[in-house]
């Protein structure tokens, strides 16, 4: 056996190992050690994700329909789903599956928002943008499914960040106030370097 498929074989086997030592932890040691190592890991016993429009019953459809006809209620549309051009993004002879995955099929049109920063914010170094953004509508600008604090505790627990020094002071603020949330050249996205 050669030097370099034993170390290959070595990896696999270490991977395999932590792997299957995580699925014996409890779901809150699980997230700690994983939120750790990457980015964005979705805490346990988080909400249930919000449902799309294009997975809804015929009924809650047209409930949605109903209460986007209605004035008082402001929405922000992704302009293809307003437009109903469902084929600028769906391969509608193909089940509705997309014409290209994420990000791509977004960077078709937006912004490639992995290229210019010297550090990704996870869903972005991912390609997930829908971790984020809706793709079709929602009440919040910039399709947002949620929007200042709440977007980023979604996914980072409060407790944690309180716990470190830059934090402590400033956990009412809008994260945005500091973090760029796709990413930025600095550190922990910061959008600017503190003095």
């Amino acid at each position: 056996m050669n030097g370099r498929y034993f170390r290959q074989l070595c990896g696999v086997l270490t991977v395999v190992l932590v792997l299957s030592s995580l699925m014996a932890c409890s779901p809150e040691t699980r997230y700690k050690i994983l939120s750790t190592l990457f980015d964005g890991v979705p805490p346990p016993n988080q909400q249930k994700p919000v449902q799309l429009p294009d997975t809804l019953t015929p009924a809650k459809r047209r409930q949605m329909l109903a209460q986007m006809r209605r004035p008082q209620v402001e929405y922000s549309f992704h302009p293809p789903y307003r437009d109903k051009e469902c084929d600028s993004c769906h391969d509608l002879d193909r089940g509705n599956r997309l014409l290209d995955p994420q990000p791509d099929l977004c960077y078709d049109c937006h912004q490639d928002f992995s290229e210019g920063f010297n550090f990704l914010h996870g869903p972005v170094a991912s390609g997930n943008c829908t971790a984020c953004h809706n793709p079709h509508l929602t009440k919040n600008p910039r399709l947002l499914k949620r929007v200042k604090k709440d977007l980023c505790l979604f996914c980072h627990d409060q407790s944690r960040l309180a716990t470190t020094k830059a934090h402590r002071d400033k956990m009412e603020m809008d994260c945005q106030e500091c973090h760029n949330p796709h990413g930025e050249n600095n550190k922990f996205y910061l959008t600017r370097m503190e003095r």
